[in-house]
């Protein structure tokens, strides 16, 4: 009876842990995030421009907007519309994180270059409903209906293109692969994506010296289950081998948590034109203010070279 107690204790702490894995990575946390405040470590150096930016944006008064995404839920974001616009761009924050933290510094340079920008909170997150966070597979169907919402705020001649960081960078590469995304959409920007949720968990295990079988199977079985998502279901990697959108993939070379071998993959993959940029020193999701000029550069080229309307794939 002593060994059957034993396992029996042993299985139950081995689900306890799958499901305390589940939780970490997908479940909601309660409440609303304060947007005007920084709590991203790497992010404290630069608290003071990255709080400017955000008060630039919100002083701007950005129109409060929503969608119904396809599965039922409430999605919103905050529309800065700009009066002569060239185009829009659509910001996809990361995991646990806000379109405020994420985009606090690029905000006034996309609107200073003739750009509106829609911040979009995903699924799961801030002011938008759901309960689990799905690694952008749900999620680049939401994006998608962002865009058609743009469509009808914006001229048809205007240009749309895709930013995302971390998970949001896998939202915007997942959203390209997908055959019914608007035409207006110019280029995808995925800062520090990775190319599979499968493969974020496992470098994360494997940084944590933690075995992926079957750890992982039990918590994709829990993810299938629960949210009603695969870890391997459409990776970023298949949409970047499909789509035929101009991509700009960015990471930072010091980048621990989502190595920037990912984004190298998601180059090699991508069969239409793109452009990889690695900044040396950055971590996660930091490389545009690491190497601001760099990024800038980069970005202004993306911009002009494919936000012309003869530029439209």
């Amino acid at each position: 009876m002593t060994g059957l107690w034993i396992a029996a204790a042993l299985f139950a702490l081995y689900w306890a842990a799958v499901y305390g894995v589940y939780r970490f990575a997908i479940v909601r946390r309660g409440g609303n995030p304060n947007v005007t405040e920084i709590h991203y470590k790497p992010l404290l150096p630069y608290k003071e421009e990255a709080e400017a930016g955000i008060r630039w944006f919100l002083d701007r008064k950005p129109e409060s907007v929503s969608i119904r995404s396809y599965d039922g839920l409430t999605l919103r974001g905050y529309w800065l519309e700009h009066p002569q616009a060239k185009g829009a761009v659509v910001l996809m924050h990361g995991h646990r994180s806000s379109w405020a933290t994420d985009f606090s510094c690029v905000f006034r340079f996309y609107y200073e270059r003739g750009y509106s920008v829609l911040a979009c909170w995903q699924r799961a997150h801030g002011e938008s409903e759901g309960e689990h966070i799905c690694f952008g597979v749900k999620e680049r169907f939401d994006c998608r209906d962002w865009v058609r919402f743009l469509e009808t705020r914006i001229s048809a001649d205007q240009p749309v293109f895709l930013d995302g960081v971390s998970m949001g960078a896998a939202t915007v590469l997942m959203a390209a692969g997908l055959s019914d995304l608007p035409d207006c959409v110019r280029g995808v920007i995925a800062d520090s994506g990775f190319t599979s949720a499968w493969d974020e968990f496992a470098s994360i295990l494997k940084r944590l010296h933690l075995p992926l079988h079957p750890l992982m199977d039990s918590a994709n079985w829990m993810a299938r289950r629960l949210a009603g998502f695969d870890f391997r279901e459409c990776p970023p990697l298949d949409a970047a081998r499909e789509t035929k959108l101009p991509l700009l993939l960015v990471h930072g070379e010091a980048d621990t948590y989502v190595p920037p071998e990912f984004s190298r993959q998601n180059f090699e993959a991508c069969c239409s034109e793109k452009r990889l940029v690695t900044v040396s020193g950055a971590v996660h999701g930091m490389s545009y203010l690491v190497d601001r000029n760099t990024c800038q550069r980069e970005l202004l080229e993306f911009l002009k070279l494919y936000g012309k309307k003869e530029a439209a794939v």
